[in-house]
């Protein structure tokens, strides 16, 4: 960690002497601002805004903002006038020296009001935290995280923020389910871009590998425009990264962490390299490909079979953010902006686990035990003149899991009692890089285009994963343990995206109609070679050998003829390479109108998907060998409607529907197999998986009854052809898999809140409550058998879909003391009894409900030093697992404590 730590030194040293060194003039007084729509809330591109009684003034960007600096201290009224819409005055600005003001503005179209409107600044400076009504003025169906919310709670990642969120749950810690559906029916995209999978075994986006402080904002949309990609049925979750701010600043943060059931405890970890505190493999891991097989092969790879105790640290992390805006660059109106940020963060974690698998006849209890890296880095850069934008994003995250498991087990089939070992080191990287542009051409009636081009690429290494098994007969405790037939894998997953579109805007009076197409490559390749460890008993092989700790059992001298062989178990249909090309188009019409005054607003149109989907598997180990191809090929019109009625200036009706797909993902087809020592499973693909078809239909009754508020209650319902979904098969050897369902439906309610408390009057005014309640149900047809050889009956039956949890409740109490500004967050997140696979031959296996209740207190000390206190799972629920109501695998997980202190220059 001490290098860690000293390069964030020399950042902040380097940071503070590349301040500008003030001048000896005082400096002037800055206005700011965005100016949106009132009616759409959008950004008004071109406003003219002039400071009263004087020369100067400026206009707003293609961002709809505007700055006016070197103001003296004074007074100042501005006018803010733009063609088809009603003047505005803000009167009643006082600026002192070096003093920030600033004032966002929404005009009204001059359809609806002629008159200018006069409004004094102190009253009117609120509104910048309206702006949240962003969603009321939203075309679709969406919910939202900012920045500032994952500020007041524990989350150091963007899904432990996204759990908080109205219909949202989170599984194993990184995978998102909307509304019920599985995390392969969601999209991620971050700042506009689709993001390249992290894991060969998922369909989805790991969202513990994004920082939740690299985060401006996180949106999930949860209904359909003709503009978003069509591969999303439960929700599309937006991430955007942190924009360049109006003024040069240097925020730092450290932060240190206890867990109950980790800190100071022994645990147990690989052994590894010298850069793992980096998430990077120094290379005493990889495989050495010197050409040289069996046994040669053996006496060359290191003896790091045994994991390595030690005592667990503390868990830390520190995040710098450095950035600004250069004015008057190029041109008198030019800006200039940036934002680099990093963060960095180790943890470490110890569960107790048993996994109880009656229908096999196994009892499992044991540990499971790893360390994990996340390191996280952006640097944006945008150049913005008049009406045109143009932006270079770049964000980069590595991610690092170091995870031992070990297990006593007893197994009634095969009358023996087994000690299971695996180490395994996993490392994953994602890069994403977005150039785009966007553009205004006020001549050309107000015509718009946006363009970009990006590239997001993620690579998953997991070298040198040692699989160990010792047995003995059960019940002979005097018998020694003697090693079976072992596992060492190399395997490395390699995912790239990249995509280019155009959009272009054209206002017809009120009316918007925009079209636009969008290109998109992806290439996919997944290696992994298998060897395995065996006794040469024909060669003489003794147990006093075979017996031998797992420290000394594989030393490289215990190599060779009448000892171990080692042999390579790779077979050619282990590894695969795909691509999937799409071309997309689209075009969509925003039509606000109005039926006896009563205003509505529709958006809506169709996109056009096509799809080619190639997967080639080898047929042999050979390099440059045959291969077996297959392709799928779709095109799908995928329409959508979104209608919205403003009830009045704070309640919306929405109704919304559309057409929606989910495609077969590349592991998911592949008939590669891999097997999990842990639960005794075989994961496999289908190479005859469909994809899939929604129809989705929105209802949203919403209310903004002030600002910061809001009461929503929603209904929604998605019938499923050919629904995807996990299958466990109860064999000999259990095996999971995919396959298609002939038809599924999901329905259910949302409820959501956010209310001060100051009704209640008095010192109630500095409480506020955030809630929301998910009811969702859901129905899968499938064919049911049931009687013996004899008389077999076979009917239609149903269950609730693979993945459906019936309820997600999240509430959230704060409280900001008003002369102290401390501010205390009481937080509490449940999701309801979950299927987590389907049974075949056995009953379903389902996580039962886990209520976890979290706290974050906040204290700032003096000027941009801040003190966060945070708790975890308070109450240390277990995570639990059942079969047929019996316990079939629990884990222990811990409270943590954290304490974070952070710095704003």
């Amino acid at each position: 960690m001490r290098p860690l730590w000293g390069l964030c030194l020399l950042f902040v040293c380097l940071a503070v002497v590349h301040h500008p060194v003030p001048s000896q003039e005082k400096p002037g007084g800055r206005i700011s601002g965005k100016v949106v729509d009132r009616e759409t809330g959008e950004a008004v591109v071109g406003v003219n805004i002039i400071v009263e009684g004087t020369t100067r003034g400026t206009a707003t960007d293609i961002e709809g903002k505007y700055l006016i600096t070197n103001l003296s201290p004074g007074v100042y009224t501005l006018l803010f006038s733009a063609l088809s819409y009603a003047k505005m005055k803000i009167t009643d600005i006082r600026v002192s020296e070096g003093s920030h003001h600033t004032i966002d503005v929404a005009l009204t179209p001059e359809a609806v009001q002629v008159e200018e409107v006069v409004v004094e600044a102190k009253a009117y400076l609120s509104y910048e935290s309206a702006l949240l009504a962003r969603r009321k003025q939203a075309a679709m169906i969406s919910d939202g995280v900012s920045a500032e919310q994952m500020k007041r709670t524990p989350d150091a990642t963007s899904g432990d923020a996204l759990k908080r969120l109205t219909g949202i749950s989170i599984v194993d810690n990184k995978f998102v389910f909307v509304r019920g559906v599985t995390d392969r029916y969601n999209q991620a995209m971050l700042n506009g871009t689709t993001l390249a999978s992290l894991d060969a075994e998922k369909k989805s986006f790991s969202f513990d590998m994004v920082p939740a402080n690299l985060l401006e904002n996180t949106v999930v949309i949860k209904s359909a425009t003709p503009d978003l990609p069509g591969d999303f049925t439960g929700g599309l979750v937006q991430m955007n990264t942190l924009d360049f701010p109006d003024q040069l600043v240097l925020r730092v943060s450290v932060a240190s962490a206890y867990n109950s059931l980790t800190t100071g405890r022994e645990i147990f970890g690989s052994k590894g390299g010298t850069t793992d505190w980096l998430g990077i493999d120094d290379g005493s891991r990889q495989f050495r490909d010197d050409g040289s097989n069996g046994i040669a092969l053996a006496r060359s790879l290191p003896n790091n079979w045994a994991p390595r105790a030690f005592k667990a640290p503390t868990n830390n992390s520190f995040s710098l953010a450095y950035g600004g805006a250069m004015e008057r660059v190029g041109a008198e109106t030019g800006q200039l902006g940036f934002i680099t940020s990093a963060s960095y963060r180790s943890s470490f974690q110890h569960h107790d686990k048993i996994i109880n698998d009656v229908a096999m006849g196994r009892y499992n209890s044991g540990r499971e035990d790893k360390y994990s890296v996340l390191l996280g880095a952006l640097a944006n850069v945008s150049y913005k003149l008049d009406a045109n934008k143009v932006s270079f994003k770049n964000s980069y995250t590595r991610s690092a899991d170091d995870q031992v498991n070990m297990f006593r087990s007893e197994d009634l089939n095969t009358n023996l009692e087994n000690m299971y070992t695996v180490v395994n080191w996993n490392q994953r990287a994602l890069y994403s890089g977005q150039l785009m542009g966007e553009h205004a051409f006020a001549a050309l009636g107000g015509l718009s285009m946006d363009w970009r081009a990006s590239l997001s690429t993620s690579k998953r290494e997991e070298p040198d994963r040692k699989e160990v098994a010792y047995y003995r007969l059960l019940g002979n405790t005097s018998d020694p343990f003697e090693a079976a037939t072992n596992k060492r894998s190399w395997s490395h997953f390699h995912d790239r995206n990249s995509t280019a579109g155009i959009d272009v805007t054209l206002p017809v009076g009120a009316l918007k109609i925009k079209s636009g197409f969008n290109v998109e490559s992806r290439k996919a390749d997944y290696r992994i070679r298998y060897f395995n460890v065996q006794a040469d008993y024909m060669g003489g092989a003794s147990s006093d050998l075979t017996t031998l700790p797992l420290d000394r059992i594989y030393d490289p001298s215990h190599f060779g003829p009448g000892k171990f062989l080692f042999q390579e178990s790779s077979r050619a249909s282990d590894s695969y390479r795909a691509s999937q090309n799409l071309s997309a188009g689209y075009i969509m019409v925003d039509a606000p109108f109005r039926i006896l005054q009563e205003k509505f607003r529709l958006v809506g149109g169709a996109r056009l998907e096509r799809v080619t989907q190639s997967l080639s598997v080898p047929t042999t180990l050979d390099p440059g060998g045959p291969v077996e191809t297959s392709e799928l090929k779709n095109s799908d019109l995928l329409p959508s409607a979104n209608l919205t009625y403003a009830m009045n200036d704070f309640t919306n009706l929405r109704v919304a529907y559309s057409h929606s797909v989910n495609r077969p993902e590349f592991r998911e087809l592949a008939p590669t197999l891999f097997f999990d020592f842990v639960k005794y499973e075989i994961v496999g693909g289908n190479p005859n998986l469909k994809r899939s078809v929604a129809k989705n239909y929105d209802v949203r009754l919403e209310v903004f009854p002030d600002i910061g508020e809001l009461l929503a209650v929603s209904y929604f319902r998605k019938e499923i052809i050919d629904a995807i979904e996990q299958q466990l098969i109860q064999t000999t050897v259990r095996t999971r898999s995919w396959f298609n369902s002939p038809k599924a439906v999901n329905w259910g309610w949302e409820f959501e809140v956010r209310k001060s408390l100051s009704f209640l009057g008095g010192y109630f005014k500095h409480f506020s409550i955030t809630g929301n309640y998910t009811r969702i149900f859901s129905k899968v047809e499938f064919t049911e058998t049931t009687g013996n050889s004899e008389r077999t009956i076979t009917r239609l039956a149903y269950r609730p879909m693979q993945g459906q949890s019936p309820y997600m409740v999240n509430v959230s109490l704060l409280f900001v003391e008003p002369t102290l500004k401390t501010s205390v967050n009481v937080l509490y997140n449940e999701s309801g009894r979950r299927l987590d696979a389907v049974g075949f031959l056995a009953s379903d296996i389902y996580e039962e409900p886990r209520g976890v209740l979290d706290l974050s207190i906040s204290q700032p000390l003096w000027s941009g030093f801040e003190v966060k206190l945070t708790a975890r799972n308070i109450t240390n629920k277990e995570k639990m697992l059942t079969r047929d109501r019996t316990l079939y695998e629990q884990t222990a997980m811990g409270t943590t404590y954290s304490l974070q202190l952070s710095q704003s220059f």
